[in-house]
């Protein structure tokens, strides 16, 4: 569904407009991060008095200032969705701590913040398996309500146990075609230029990601650029904009990182999704993932993480030699059918 109501010279606009936010992004999360702002340091004090008082209402309204004012500071934004997070907040928390999972370290904000973002990095992985069972309890009540004719309330459901569990996602793809044209079908005045409503078209372009609709998530993004309310708004959306244009080598790693990388992930990876995997594959399996997590860590520069990668596919390709790996009959059947070599497949899959 296309974006009705402009003509060429505004569609050429908007592109630009991305090209433009993409490229800023880019800077201003990976290499160029803006120094610390003393504005944004006072409620930040605020909300360390106010968290220590166990109000936490405000101090997430602290932390919310300061990141108008330095949105690209993952310090403050890995404290906001903590305290989200302890309000069972979960959306909004995986929200922020997603952008921190892929932040990187900043010269310019100095040691003592990448020390503490490369310790935050750490610990958002010990979330992941409560925003899991938050996912899980989401889709519950889908499945127990899946008949009651709610089509709206049902794809929202279905968003917020996509968006908070990544597994869900993969055993459930065939459900992601039924929601977003449910979203499609509510959001119509939105697409036509009449109305916007916020949160639901930035929910479809979720949607439009993990179905690998790149196109129509890249044109969400940026109809949403012209209505952000502040700087924090907008650098939230250009992030997700960037990240919807990162190569797969580098959302590999960053879900990884995350701790969002499955064990479904590794297994179509490395050829065997359609095996049932023995406990002693799964072993190998996360020994990979678990020893590439521990390096992209330590991982500070881009040729570092470049290094962990390689590795990884070091790994596989040796392990596959070696008939180490679940599957590998199959993958190479697959792969003398389609003329591929075992570099190629895994060049496709990002490394």
């Amino acid at each position: 569904m296309k974006l009705s109501h402009q003509t060429l010279e505004d569609f050429m606009v908007k592109a630009l407009k991305a090209i433009v936010f993409a490229l800023c992004i880019a800077a201003t999360v990976v290499v160029y991060a803006s120094a610390l702002n003393p504005e944004a340091q006072e409620f930040y004090k605020k909300a360390e008095a106010a968290f220590v008082a166990k109000d936490l209402n405000t101090a997430e309204t602290n932390l919310v200032e300061a990141l108008k004012l330095e949105p690209d500071n993952a310090v403050y934004r890995y404290i906001l969705g903590q305290v989200q997070f302890m309000k069972e907040n979960y959306l909004e928390a995986k929200n922020n701590l997603e952008i921190v999972s892929r932040s990187r370290p900043s010269p310019d904000k100095g040691d003592d913040y990448n020390t503490k973002l490369k310790g935050y990095k750490k610990k958002i992985k010990d979330l992941q398996e409560k925003f899991n069972s938050a996912g899980v309890a989401k889709f519950d009540v889908y499945q127990q309500n899946k008949d009651s004719g709610q089509k709206l309330k049902l794809a929202v459901t279905i968003f917020q146990a996509f968006k908070l569990n990544p597994p869900l996602r993969y055993k459930n793809f065939k459900l992601l075609e039924e929601i977003m044209a449910t979203y499609e079908e509510a959001l119509k005045k939105s697409f036509d230029g009449t109305e916007w409503q916020k949160d639901p078209m930035l929910q479809l372009a979720f949607l439009y990601e993990i179905a690998n609709k790149k196109d129509k998530a890249a044109e969400v993004y940026m109809r949403a650029l012209d209505y952000v309310e502040n700087p924090n708004e907008e650098f939230v959306i250009t992030h997700k904009f960037d990240y919807l244009n990162r190569s797969n080598k580098e959302k590999l790693l960053d879900t990884i990182e995350a701790g969002d990388f499955t064990r479904q992930d590794l297994e179509e990876l490395i050829g065997s999704g359609s095996q049932k995997v023995t406990e002693e594959d799964k072993k190998k399996i996360e020994d990979i993932i678990s020893d590439a997590r521990s390096k992209l860590e330590d991982a500070t520069t881009d040729e570092e993480r470049e290094s962990v990668l390689e590795e990884i596919k070091a790994t596989i390709i040796e392990k596959q030699k070696r008939g180490e790996l679940p599957g590998q009959e199959e993958l190479k059947k697959k792969l003398e059918k389609e003329g591929k070599t075992m570099e190629e497949y895994l060049k496709e899959k990002g490394l």
